[in-house]
């Protein structure tokens, strides 16, 4: 009859190389991904996050033309020379209730989502639901502020977040 050999930790040798080989496989992996240049990462094509100061040679075709009604509100000029936002003279007055619009959508999801934003960066908004014959539109305003410089107050916050808002009145 043979003999039957008993053998001592063979269980305990497997793990141990298996542990080993492991680690060697990770190390090896770990160092070919590290030498491995990132993709994309030197485009030289990337867009440029730096705004460009507007520049405004004629005033551009107001989209909403159509929607304000008899009253048209005087546009927000933007002076790029000094970049302070200066008003036509008889928007100057403190008489008048100002208005904010952050955009006019034909979608409200959109309107939703930019209302959404507004109210992350603390600001109260409304939509005001229009119909026009085009379409319905969905306009995302804040507001009523007293006066002139507390709209434009909020206008250059809400500037430094990058949300550029018209500016439109009614009186009192």
């Amino acid at each position: 009859m043979a003999t039957q050999k008993k053998q001592k930790g063979g269980a305990l040798f497997g793990f141990i190389v298996g542990l080993i080989t492991g680690l060697v496989i990770a190390v090896v992996v770990a160092m070919m991904v590290t030498k491995t240049p990132i993709p994309f990462a030197s485009r030289k094509d990337k867009p440029d996050n730096t705004p460009v100061p507007a520049t405004v040679s004629s005033p551009a075709a107001d989209p909403n033309q159509s929607l304000y009604g008899k009253e048209m509100p005087k546009p927000v000029i933007a002076d790029t020379s000094t970049a302070q936002t200066v008003l036509p003279q008889d928007v100057q007055e403190d008489k008048n209730v100002c208005y904010l619009q952050a955009g006019a959508f034909r979608n409200k999801n959109e309107a939703e989502n930019m209302r959404g934003n507004l109210a992350l960066l603390g600001f109260g908004s409304h939509i005001s639901e229009v119909t026009s014959g085009s379409g319905t539109i969905y306009r995302v305003r804040l507001g009523p502020y007293k006066g002139n410089a507390a709209a434009l107050n909020a206008q250059n916050r809400l500037k430094q977040h990058g949300i550029h808002t018209t500016v439109s009145r009614s009186t009192k």
